[in-house]
């Protein structure tokens, strides 16, 4: 059987993974995302709050996604979303947002296409 691994050691091999264990320790919630199988295929992480909720989505180093959804009674909708081959830049430009209502704040809702509808 397999040692588990300790964050230090994770961080001294991948020290990208600095800002997850950042986040985690400012309360971002982590679960592991399942195929079929329940095999692991990634981790997805989110923070909500009273006016939104970021979300991270990450499948590999290479394949990262980012999110900023309002809360229903702010207007409801993604109003900023980033995919990237770079876990840093998606995590640092997710963290960097201004919070709603801020100066640079995004506000504009990305309708969802037909697709995400039943």
């Amino acid at each position: 059987m397999n040692a588990p691994v300790t964050e230090e050691d994770a961080l001294l091999r991948y020290p990208e993974l600095q800002q997850l264990v950042d986040v985690r320790r400012a309360g971002w919630n982590f679960r592991v995302i399942e195929d079929d199988a329940h095999r692991m295929i990634g981790l997805a992480a989110s923070m909500s709050r009273k006016q939104y909720t970021d979300a991270l989505f990450i499948f590999d180093s290479t394949n990262v996604s980012a999110v900023r959804l309002l809360a229903d009674d702010y207007g409801g909708g993604c109003v900023w979303k980033k995919s990237g081959a770079d876990l840093q830049e998606v995590v640092t430009d997710l963290l960097g947002l201004p919070e709603p209502g801020e100066s640079g704040a995004p506000t504009l809702v990305t309708k969802s296409s037909l697709l995400w509808t039943r």
